[in-house]
């Protein structure tokens, strides 16, 4: 059977239009399923890693795994690595091959029926300065990145820390307003008793009464602000907000004292990931001002060509290979590389003016750290005491008023003093930590994890 030659065409172009065209899209049926496979995604990781309690360190395993910015910063770190193989590739040879048949329906005049050609180029650049500086700048480029991702890893680390610590401090809010609740309602309890025996006057009972009322709703209010920090914790793991976990306890003990700010602030100029890729940032600069002068250098390049005609006449077919050289010498252009080199030097100034105010920064975040975690170590150590005292006192009065030697509003007040100074307790008890973690932060000293 003779296929139609005019035919052969047509059927090409619909192929090609089948394999490249715009893909079908249905939004409803899309928002579905992608609900549908995410859900599932989501289900499988809280049954992976959420099989039993968390410590600090295996929320900060699963966040280098699982979080989000952690993930695009490694992509941004293989685009970089691709950045620099592609900025490569300028030193090896390219080669192009091309194919040709052309198949005449009638008999031409002048022409064969049949007609077929062919060729393969090469080209190789010998002398292309510009070339090399391309290519080192990606080189740079790839390692900022690099860079750039363990930092991230730091950040994600230390927001992990907080959010960890967060929902810690919180289960023990809710535990001691649990207690300060039954604590609240036995007092109520009694102080009706008192009332009703003479020695406690009716706004007293009230103002009991709305004590017991004002622990239930802090109660709630603290239940519902753990909902959310367990999300906010979740959500920082790459993990469903809705997921059941439970914390293990944090580890109690004295902390290290400090290192001298001295010391700290050397550190932190030797190891904190910010200095190295402003450095990157400087020398890709450079790069690109010696690129710059490069537009004044000859460029030199090799070629070579093989090809071949032929029809059905023709046999064998004609073939011819040439090669030779080329150079190409840009010699005014209207002064538009001396712009650029003066438009390079400017932004390589700005490169090392940024990382002088790089440098300036990391060392201000050093002491603003350090003095954090001071504030938090001396304000953890004044709510401590705080709290002691007024429990003290509550105890004291609340047994006073049962004698009748003291009013029963004064040991109200007190006993609303000392829940008032257990919950600063508990909130400043996890400061301290999460303040020296952002020291060690600061000064580079947490290394970035990897999965």
């Amino acid at each position: 059977m003779r296929i139609r030659r005019d035919l052969v065409p047509a059927a090409v172009v619909a192929v090609a239009l089948a394999a490249v065209g715009c893909v079908s899209f249905d939004a409803d049926e899309a928002r579905r399923s992608q609900t549908g496979a995410f859900s599932d995604d989501l289900a499988r990781r809280e049954s992976e890693w959420l099989s039993e309690p968390l410590t600090l360190e295996r929320c900060i395993d699963i966040a280098m795994t699982n979080n989000y910015e952690v993930r695009k910063a490694d992509l941004d770190a293989r685009l970089g690595r691709f950045s620099r193989d592609m900025a490569f590739s300028a030193f090896l040879p390219q080669i192009s091959a091309t194919a040709t048949r052309i198949d005449y329906d009638k008999n031409p005049v002048l022409n064969s029926q049949r007609f077929t050609s062919g060729g393969v180029d090469v080209g190789l650049a010998l002398l292309a300065p510009s070339t090399w500086f391309l290519y080192d700048e990606a080189r740079h480029g790839r390692a900022a990145a690099e860079l750039a991702a363990g930092y991230v890893r730091q950040g994600v680390a230390l927001r992990t820390t907080a959010a960890y610590y967060d929902v810690a401090a919180q289960e023990r809010l809710v535990a001691a307003r649990e207690r300060q609740l039954a604590a609240a309602r036995e007092t109520e309890e009694r102080v009706a008793g008192l009332a009703r025996e003479g020695f406690a006057r009716p706004w007293e009972r009230e103002q009991a009464a709305l004590l017991a009322e004002s622990r239930e709703a802090e109660l709630e209010a603290a239940k519902r602000r753990l909902s959310v920090l367990r999300g906010e914790l979740l959500r920082a793991l790459g993990l469903s907000p809705l997921a059941a976990f439970s914390l293990a306890a944090p580890p109690e003990g004295a902390e290290e004292p400090l290192p001298p700010l001295e010391d700290l602030v050397l550190s932190a100029l030797e190891r904190n990931p910010q200095l190295p890729i402003a450095d990157r940032m400087v020398v890709a600069k450079e790069n690109a001002v010696r690129r710059a002068f490069c537009e004044f250098l000859p460029n030199l390049s090799v070629f070579g060509q093989w090809s071949f005609t032929g029809n059905e006449v023709m046999n064998p077919p004609k073939r011819n290979s040439d090669w030779g050289f080329r150079g190409t010498w840009n010699l005014f252009n209207g002064f538009r590389s001396v712009a650029d080199v003066r438009a390079a030097k400017a932004e390589r100034r700005k490169a090392e003016l940024a990382r002088e105010s790089d440098f300036l920064s990391v060392m201000a975040g050093v002491v603003a750290a350090r003095a954090a975690v001071q504030d938090a170590a001396a304000a953890a150590a004044v709510r401590r005491r705080a709290w002691t005292v007024a429990a003290g006192k509550a105890e004291d009065l609340m047994a006073r008023a049962d004698e009748g030697l003291e009013p029963v509003s004064d040991a109200l007040d007190a006993a609303a003093a000392r829940d008032l100074a257990e919950a600063d307790m508990l909130r400043a008890a996890f400061d301290e930590r999460v303040a020296r973690a952002n020291l060690e932060f600061a000064v580079g000293e947490r290394e970035a994890p990897t999965p």
